[in-house]
């Protein structure tokens, strides 16, 4: 299996056309089109269903395109990576995150490595934890900040010295506002919003308790963002880490507050990477998130 065979594959899955993507690729349909054919004998699969509008991805052509944009990714990387010019700091780092103010932090961190090395850019890839995971492990992601931080024994874990509180995001006229906390009891009989990361693990799972199987949740979400509108029609009350769409200190300009849990429920931070070596963009920002959180932080290598 080619290397320009699969970004030939990643082209058509993208245009849905074989015209459109042989326009792209600068090649003719026919070749094109012979390159996919040799491709399905290959795998032994039907990659595409040819219909009158282009083409279709069947499910194993949906498999291979996630792994061939991994495939593809690494090797870009890794070419980035090899080819810069020998005791030079340039280049991309690539910085996968879930929402947290801890990412604050790491902000610093990016503006004290370019003002050092002004030739170092960053990619930001945002997402769950969960999601990112994958990408971190088959090194597409130089650095993973993992909300709700768990024990890794195969990759390095630095605790950052930020943990985010927990509350609900509730509508500025809702009952719940004008408390300054909320227990279990206090929300259970509304309709919830609930992260879906943190239904399967960490510190919101353990308040719950046994009462997890009984509560009425009405939606489960990857990235808060777009919860706020749910919350603002009033479909349901969010469970959320505090600063990211209201903060308990003042009702959001949407007209959303934040009520603190009771007991209080934290959730620690963490910046994890493979145990492999770092590119030197990547070692010289790991140097300045160690020189603004260490003693602070707690590394694990």
């Amino acid at each position: 299996m080619e290397l320009r065979t699969l970004r030939y594959f990643i082209a058509v899955a993208q245009e849905g056309s074989l015209v459109n993507a042989s326009k792209r690729l600068h090649i003719t349909q026919p070749t094109l089109s012979r390159q996919l054919a040799d491709l399905e004998r290959e795998l032994g699969r039907q990659l595409f269903l040819r219909t009158h509008g282009g083409t279709e991805l069947t499910e194993y052509g949906t498999v291979l395109l996630n792994y061939a944009q991994s495939i593809t990714e690494l090797v870009s990387k890794a070419e980035e990576d090899i080819k810069l010019p020998e005791r030079s700091v340039t280049g991309s780092v690539h910085i996968a995150a879930g929402e947290t103010r801890a990412m604050s932090t790491l902000a610093q961190a990016m503006r004290n490595t370019r003002n050092k090395y002004p030739g170092i850019d960053f990619q930001l890839h945002s997402g769950t934890s969960t999601d990112l995971m994958d990408g971190l492990v088959r090194g597409q992601y130089d650095f993973l900040l993992e909300c709700e931080l768990q024990p890794h024994v195969n990759l390095n874990v630095l605790e950052l010295p930020f943990q985010d509180r927990w509350g609900v995001v509730v509508p500025s006229d809702h009952p719940l506002a004008a408390k300054d906390d909320v227990q279990l009891d206090g929300i259970a009989s509304f309709p919830l919003i609930l992260s879906r990361q943190a239904q399967r693990v960490g510190s919101l799972r353990q308040w719950f308790g046994a009462r997890a199987g009984s509560l009425e949740i009405v939606a489960t979400y990857g990235l808060l963002m777009n919860v706020k509108w749910l919350v603002k029609s009033g479909f349901g009350i969010a469970l959320a880490f505090e600063g990211l769409i209201a903060s308990s200190a003042e009702a959001s300009p949407e007209g959303l507050s934040f009520v603190p849990l009771d007991p209080p429920v934290h959730s620690r931070n963490g910046l994890l990477w493979r145990k492999t070596m770092l590119s030197r963009q990547a070692q010289a920002f790991l140097d300045e998130v160690n020189a603004l959180c260490l003693p602070a932080g707690i590394c694990f290598e």
